[in-house]
């Protein structure tokens, strides 16, 4: 399959910049997403998987961590590869030695922005706030949190600040663009997850 839709598209774009990822195996010149959530998340994962069964070989897989002495488990999605995934990998990675990728904010990135693809980033990272809403976008350097921040800004119109939690950036959306924000997204969020629109995580 050389070409995505759309609709998946803008949701792994959403994911991508949640809790998503694109890799290259060592069996194909391709990439594959893959997406993991906590299992305590079970609804919300397999919604993901379910729309994007088609682009899947297998059912999610169980993860397993260690957390501070305390197993976690959790559920991967993983896609098999894909050269329609080849686009989606240059806009989010950047070499950085030999084969090796990280991730990074492109400013091409403004032309995917959509409200679902705000959607899937908020049920991935978002969090409610007494006044306004936050994605963890800890993940990032400051300068690319400013950037996207000015990307929401320009695209959507939102009262946004970047602020310092545990020296790493996160994204607040000011009370002012709380109804608005809202009104972009509420439409493309799944049930289980509205919880994050209306009271604390």
């Amino acid at each position: 399959m050389s070409v995505i839709p759309l609709v998946s598209i803008e949701q792994i774009v959403g994911h991508l910049l949640g809790d998503g990822g694109l890799a290259i195996s060592h069996t194909s010149v391709n990439s594959y997403f893959y997406f993991t959530q906590t299992f305590k998340r079970f609804e919300y994962n397999f919604f993901v998987f379910s729309s994007l069964s088609f682009l899947c070989e297998v059912y999610p897989d169980l993860q397993k961590s260690v957390r501070k002495g305390t197993p976690v488990y959790a559920l991967r999605v993983r896609t098999r590869s894909y050269p329609g995934f080849k686009l989606l990998h240059t806009l989010f990675y950047i070499k950085n030695g030999g084969n090796n990728y990280i991730k990074f904010v492109s400013y091409d990135l403004i032309n995917y922005l959509t409200p679902r693809v705000l959607a899937y980033w908020f049920m991935d990272d978002g969090a409610y706030a007494v006044s306004g809403y936050y994605f963890h976008t800890k993940g990032f350097t400051f300068l690319e949190v400013y950037r996207l921040a000015g990307m929401l800004h320009y695209k959507f119109n939102l009262n946004i600040t970047v602020q310092s939690h545990e020296n790493r950036p996160v994204i607040y959306i000011k009370s002012e663009s709380r109804l608005h924000f809202k009104s972009l997204i509420e439409e493309y969020m799944h049930p289980s997850m509205m919880y994050k629109l209306d009271k604390k995580d």
